[in-house]
């Protein structure tokens, strides 16, 4: 029954319609932001986020840093050279998510192989004391058959593969640490 020409029917209908708009509205950006946070997480330096930073030249993905250095060294020399760049060490890679970031990345950067923390010592083992897991994020199984002194380098192109290989060889590095974030 309109009141002095008002119906309010038609003005409980308008409010209903504003706050289902308002839910609407709400529920578009916290999917907004679900669908985005991956790019901003995987962003280059140069277009990351604020609340994590790496140097020039490196990527962020899930709290790490991961900085590809083109200079061939052997594994030893290349874990090294990753320990004094902010106490970081060789990549694991521990995860097929992880493992297909880090293939992205290198594919950018045009490396060919590249030497990544897991090694055979006595036993193998990530060098940041990550765990191993059984098949590896490419499917396969590590061959235990083999003699100390064999690490794994990463081929980033084609098949994106892990190979088994001489320490000795001089390969490029992949290293990984954590990023430092503001407030």
């Amino acid at each position: 029954m309109p009141l002095a020409g008002i119906n309010v029917a038609d003005i409980l209908f308008s409010q209903e319609n504003q706050k289902m708009g308002q839910v609407v509205y709400l529920g578009l950006c916290l999917l907004g932001c679900l669908i985005l946070n991956p790019l901003v997480e995987g962003a280059a330096n140069r277009t990351q986020s604020a609340r994590a930073h790496c140097p020039p030249g490196a990527i962020f993905y899930r709290k790490y840093c991961y900085q590809y250095f083109s200079s061939s060294l052997s594994w030893d020399e290349a874990e090294v050279s990753c320990q004094k760049r902010h106490g970081s060490q060789l990549a694991s890679i521990l995860s097929a998510r992880e493992a297909n970031f880090v293939f992205h990345y290198l594919q950018n950067q045009g490396s060919s192989d590249v030497w990544i923390g897991l090694s055979l010592q006595n036993i193998w083992e990530w060098s940041d004391g990550s765990d191993l897991s059984q098949p590896l994020w490419d499917g396969k199984r590590i061959n235990t058959s083999t003699y100390a002194g064999e690490c794994v380098s990463l081929t980033p192109s084609g098949s994106r593969k892990w190979i088994q290989r001489s320490c000795t060889a001089a390969l490029p590095f992949l290293c990984k640490y954590k990023g430092t974030y503001y407030a």
